[in-house]
């Protein structure tokens, strides 16, 4: 029953926090926010007013957020809302960290990595691969979260990374309990990946992941 419980508490000690954050702004200029709290750097979120999303904002760390258009949004039937962010607005970072998608060269380290974060729904890799022909582009991903309301991607590279999807920083890092190797672009059940689609691939796929991060944990 201890080891049970001593694993278990394991497992949360150093599984990644993906909590929403409810901020304030307290002003505005030039599409610079300041808020009531120091938000990790990268993170993004939400501007709501009156209970409506008017922007995004992404973290800058030391209390303060770029503010962003809420381009995701726009779509033929509905209006762009043309509200500016302005104090007491609200501003939730995280809105979407329940929803997942794991990056992972098989289905060994795909699995573990479900199961090491129990409260994130990760949707299924299957569905990501139909998103892209040759290499996945950060635009892919970015259409897809969009899509499913994801909020994080999972990176098994040469460590694991956690990664904003909107804004491709690096969340969190942490060391693989072993060596991967990637043959393929991610690990799928989605047979047309193991076919012709797929020839033009980078030589590394670790490599090219990492490239699309806009910086890593030291922020470098």
């Amino acid at each position: 029953m201890k080891k049970v419980l001593f694993l278990f508490c394991t497992i949360f000690l150093f599984a990644f926090d993906n909590s929403k954050i409810n901020t304030i702004i307290i002003s505005t200029k030039n599409n610079i926010a300041v808020i009531d709290k120091n938000v990790q750097k990268g993170l993004t979120g939400y501007v709501i007013h009156n209970d409506m999303m008017i922007a995004k904002a992404e973290s800058l760390g030391n209390n303060k957020a770029k503010l962003l258009p809420l381009v995701s949004l726009k779509n033929n039937a509905l209006a762009t809302p043309k509200i500016n962010p302005k104090q007491n607005d609200k501003i939730i970072f995280g809105l979407y960290n329940l929803r997942g998608l794991i990056i992972a060269p098989n289905q060994y380290a795909y699995l573990k990595t479900k199961e090491k974060y129990p409260n994130i729904n990760f949707i299924s890799s299957d569905i990501f691969a139909t998103y892209f022909n040759t290499k996945p582009k950060k635009e892919d991903f970015q259409r897809f979260c969009t899509n499913f309301n994801v909020g994080l991607l999972d990176f098994i590279l040469d460590k694991e990374y956690i990664v904003d999807c909107n804004s491709f920083s690096v969340l969190s890092t942490q060391k693989n309990e072993k060596d991967f190797n990637y043959t393929k672009p991610l690990f799928t059940n989605y047979k047309k990946l193991n076919h012709s689609l797929f020839e033009s691939v980078p030589n590394n796929w670790i490599t090219y992941y990492k490239s699309l991060f806009t910086k890593d944990i030291n922020g470098n």
